[in-house]
């Protein structure tokens, strides 16, 4: 399939990538958004089908193709997903992205990426994405596709989201995004999700911007969906506890932690800043998460450290500092009891995860 085809309406794709011709009068056609969704390397199957299924319920409500979408990759044949299905793809970058900003028939940019991803924007998105912004198309960036577009200095001062396993590692590699943990945002035309799941509130979130309120509902029904989240909601703000904990010390008191890991306070300084005694926060800790404010708070900094250890080259010493440890040697003796292994060997281990699939590839393509 040529870029003229899918443009011109003569073929789109549904859900699962099968072909379907475009039916219905001339009228409908010209009224059909067009959406190009870019698949990079190791791409999530979830957060694609949690995106383009309320699209395709969309259709099915209004009994015509009110929304159409292909994919394109970089091979312009197909593209892997993290579960090692191969999607096609049958447009390449190099030939969908410069036309796109000087037509009107693309109404979306869907970018999906996911995991660690390799470094360097193919030269053919950079310059094509932003004129996209310029020209107010909407660009979607799910999972880690928020990292390519900060490479392409998309983001500068714009509020975007990533996966929380990658927003450390995200917010010290770039200084002018404004990232946050909600499950996505929406800033200046660049829209931006978690992944996975989130993918489908955000597409409920356009959806609701086009169709209204009560389609959408209609559209939640019938994925058996009770409703979809508001981007108030953040990725890591739910916890087993909360549903149970009546005092709401705990959550201030972790969200303290959170907002200090770099530059750590101490448990008088928590205990001041929520009035309360050294005792009524031990207390609260053993309760609802069967552990002391302090083994608590270094897990979280070493959780923060582990993610930049595997989402950074950054050297160990600044991952230390950026955790909020006085040197290396302290930060890996903590790092070894809490996960059983050195930072170093952690580092090493994504390498040879990262090489794996590269080797794949190359072995298909012999």
């Amino acid at each position: 399939m040529t870029y003229e085809e899918w443009k011109d309406g003569v073929v789109a794709h549904s859900a699962d990538g099968a072909a379907i011709p475009c039916e219905g009068t001339s009228t409908a056609c010209d009224e059909t958004a067009a959406i190009a969704i870019l698949l990079f390397p190791g791409f999530s199957l979830l957060s694609l089908s949690s995106f383009l299924a309320p699209f395709e319920k969309a259709n099915a409500i209004l009994g015509r193709q009110r929304f159409r979408w292909t994919f394109a990759s970089r091979s312009g044949v197909s593209e892997t997903c993290s579960l090692g299905l191969a999607m096609p793809a049958p447009l390449r970058f190099s030939e969908v992205m410069p036309k796109i900003p000087l037509s009107d028939s693309t109404r979306m940019v869907v970018m999906v990426a996911d995991g660690a991803v390799e470094p360097g924007v193919p030269r053919e998105l950079a310059g094509s994405i932003r004129l996209c912004i310029r020209q107010n198309i909407p660009v979607v960036a799910i999972g880690t596709a928020s990292w390519l577009l900060a490479e392409m200095g998309a983001l500068t001062n714009t509020e975007c989201t990533i996966h929380w396993e990658r927003m450390a590692a995200f917010a010290e590699t770039f200084t002018g995004p404004r990232v946050t943990d909600a499950i996505y945002t929406g800033d200046g035309g660049i829209w931006s999700c978690a992944g996975e799941t989130s993918a489908f509130d955000l597409a409920i979130a356009l959806l609701e911007r086009t169709l209204g309120p009560h389609l959408t509902a209609e559209i939640c029904k019938r994925n058996v969906a009770e409703g979809a989240r508001d981007r108030t909601h953040r990725q890591t703000g739910w916890s087993p506890w909360s549903a149970y904990c009546t005092s709401d010390r705990l959550p201030q008191a972790i969200g303290l932690m959170e907002r200090h890991l770099e530059d750590p306070l101490s448990l008088e300084e928590i205990t001041d800043t929520l009035m309360i005694s050294r005792r009524q926060l031990e207390r609260l800790f053993d309760t609802y998460l069967g552990t002391s404010p302090y083994k608590y708070y270094v897990k979280l900094r070493l959780d923060r450290g582990r993610q930049l250890v595997e989402s950074t080259n950054k050297p160990i010493v600044e991952v230390a500092v950026a955790c909020g440890f006085v040197s290396a040697t302290h930060f890996t003796k903590c790092y070894r009891l809490q996960f059983g292994c050195s930072p170093t060997q952690t580092r090493l281990s994504r390498m040879n995860r990262m090489r794996s699939p590269k080797k794949a590839r190359y072995a298909d393509s012999v």
